[in-house]
């Protein structure tokens, strides 16, 4: 692979030390996703890979900074360690229930010269305030909103959208170390375990509150 690497994302480090990688390597799964040629993906960032297909999916989320008054332009927290992923064509909720149906689409996407990430959104999520935390649904079998997934690894390295294959390596055990939580993109707690240090659906990803 000829990306770049930022094991440890931006100017401070994401992980207390140097975690493993699933070997092999992966491509982003376009098919399955929205993507922004040339926007980037942080480190960090909670993932799906699948080792048959070779492909990773993203679990898009980003912390609200600031709701406009029409309570459909919404400022995402980015600075140099996180960046949100968002594209035109996601649907996004605070709170994952409803109709997909129901859920506000992402119409725009801008990254303004002084670094702000503001998306503008078809609807106003209700009760939508400065930090909290948005995040991609998908539709379910039954027509409703629902999580892509429950994340079994996380992104390595920033990563660059590319217009054919983009590669992409993932963490899938910290091992001995952690990943600061509070330097990536938000975790849900229903990515957590009951202990709130640990993936739900991979125990290997342990979580660091220190900062």
């Amino acid at each position: 692979m000829k990306t770049k690497k930022f094991h440890f994302g931006g100017e401070k480090p994401i992980f207390t030390g140097s975690p493993s990688i699933v070997p092999g390597g992966f491509n982003l799964d376009v098919e399955a996703q929205n993507f922004i040629i040339g926007s980037e993906i942080s480190p960090g960032t909670l993932a799906l890979f699948n080792e048959q297909t070779r492909k990773v999916k993203i679990i898009k989320t980003a912390k609200v900074k600031k709701v406009e008054s029409d309570n459909k332009t919404i400022y995402l927290v980015a600075n140099d360690t996180v960046v949100p992923c968002f594209a035109p064509g996601d649907s996004v909720l605070k709170t994952v229930t409803g109709t997909f149906a129901a859920a506000p689409t992402i119409s725009k996407v801008e990254r303004k010269n002084n670094g702000d990430y503001v998306v503008t959104l078809s609807a106003a999520i209700s009760g939508l305030a400065t930090g909290d935390t948005i995040q991609q649904v998908v539709k379910d079998g039954s027509n409703n909103a629902a999580l892509i997934g429950d994340a079994n690894c996380i992104t390595f390295d920033r990563i660059e959208v590319k217009e054919d294959e983009t590669p992409v390596d993932v963490c899938a055990d910290t091992m001995q170390y952690a990943m600061y939580e509070r330097r990536v993109n938000p975790i849900p707690a229903s990515q957590k375990d009951a202990t709130g240090s640990y993936l739900k659906a991979n125990p290997h990803i342990r979580l660091s509150q220190s900062f």
